[in-house]
């Protein structure tokens, strides 16, 4: 029997610590030109419904970059018979970072487009992601 009361404390110890540990978010990072754009999303994987989504973007000196524009078009890849799901919305800037929240309507796989504008000139860098 204290074998068993051991156990079921162990198991409840485990589960209270799995509920109160946050959950590590998704980050990816590419190259855009000379610049590094990094992306995390709060939740990993991403999932059907808001995903808070910030974006940071550093010189080729690891300065992050506070004066560009940033627009996301995050969107499924086109499917047969299914309506298409492209949505764009800006970014916008806190503190040396671009935050915003993408509403993912579906799960599967999923492209974000970040069109980053900088000294007049935009350019366009791709993540995948897959929401569950």
């Amino acid at each position: 029997m204290k074998t068993v009361n051991k156990l079921i404390s162990l198991f409840l110890i485990l589960f209270f610590l799995t509920l109160s540990s946050p959950a590590q978010a998704a980050e990816a990072r590419k190259m855009l030109g000379p610049y590094e754009v990094t992306i995390r999303i709060s939740r990993n994987p991403p999932i059907v419904g808001d995903n808070p989504l910030e974006i940071e973007i550093k010189d080729p000196g690891g300065r992050r970059i506070t004066e560009a524009q940033v627009l996301v078009n995050y969107y499924m890849p086109p499917m047969p018979r299914m309506a298409p799901m492209n949505f764009t919305e800006p970014a916008k800037q806190k503190g040396d970072r671009y935050q915003m929240v993408m509403r993912l309507i579906m799960d599967g796989p999923w492209v974000i487009a970040l069109k980053i504008t900088l000294g007049g000139k935009m350019s366009t860098v791709k993540f995948q992601i897959n929401a569950r």
